[in-house]
């Protein structure tokens, strides 16, 4: 599967245009949750697999860029004084983050043989 990227630059901050994609993130998993409950949509269960798959994987790399991101942003709180609470803070984000990375690549490999085994039922 091809991924996509957001090709021009919105004139809005990007902190406000990365919440909005949080929010469609939100809003597409919820319509997907509703279509998947139709009958009729059992045969793209393996496709939607595939995509779940495919965002997962985006969404681990997101994570990885966001916690460098953060990092960068508790490097500069650091500098400004509380040099002790800001490392235990930046050591107990980096953890989270590398826990939550994890969760997402073993996410991903679930839905890898999720959509195997769907492809096999549904083809049997």
């Amino acid at each position: 599967m091809q991924s996509s990227v957001i090709s021009s630059r919105s004139a809005r901050p990007p902190d406000n245009e990365l919440y909005d994609r949080g929010c469609d993130l939100v809003q597409a998993a919820a319509s997907i949750r509703q279509l998947a409950a139709d009958p009729r949509a059992v045969r793209a269960v393996p496709a939607m697999l595939g995509c779940l798959e495919a965002a997962l994987g985006e969404l681990r790399g997101a994570c990885t860029v966001m916690e460098q991101t953060t990092d960068l942003a508790v490097d500069a709180h650091e500098q400004h004084g509380g040099k002790a609470r800001w490392r235990a803070l930046a050591e107990r984000m980096r953890r989270g983050f590398a826990n939550l990375e994890q969760a997402l690549k073993d996410a991903e490999g679930a839905a890898t043989a999720a959509r195997a085994l769907a492809a096999r039922s549904l083809g049997a």
